[in-house]
């Protein structure tokens, strides 16, 4: 189950992720070689403050862009969800363009989103198990326990 969430989460964040590793790199590539470069050629106090300085400066820009990914993808440090229950409802928003599973009891239901050929297999009050991504809410895997049709 945790393979098929990270595998998911892998999908839709790839972009972001390897932007991330890439400005990571190139960074600590380049720190090296001012490291380097100030070993050899600069051996005075000087020199190694200004180093100490560029390095600060770098670790803040490298901690706003892993910040931003925190922000904009916050499902790579939680737990999947699962929840079973009956399917009270669906519906395509037009608006997102995305399917829309209601799932739990006749006291609580929560909003799934969910992709269109598993959409298309699921009828209203079918018993399902879903895991999903908890911030996003997007299904991960979807599992009908119990079709009444």
């Amino acid at each position: 189950m945790m393979a098929a969430y990270y595998r998911y989460l892998w999908s839709a964040t790839w972009p972001n992720l390897i932007g991330l590793f890439l400005i990571w790199g190139l960074v600590l590539v380049r720190l090296g070689w001012k490291f380097r470069h100030t070993w050899r050629f600069e051996h005075d106090v000087l020199g190694f403050i200004v180093l100490g300085l560029k390095v600060l400066i770098w670790a803040g820009v490298l901690g706003i862009y892993t910040e931003s990914l925190l922000l904009s993808q916050p499902d790579w440090f939680k737990q999947p969800g699962v929840i079973q229950g009956s399917v009270m409802g669906k519906a395509f928003d037009s608006r997102l363009g995305t399917y829309v599973l209601e799932v739990g009891d006749n006291k609580k239901q929560q909003p799934f989103y969910i992709d269109q050929m598993a959409y298309g297999q699921i009828k209203l009050e079918d018993q399902v198990k879903l895991t999903y991504l908890p911030v996003r809410r997007d299904v991960v895997s979807c599992q009908v326990l119990k079709s009444l049709h």
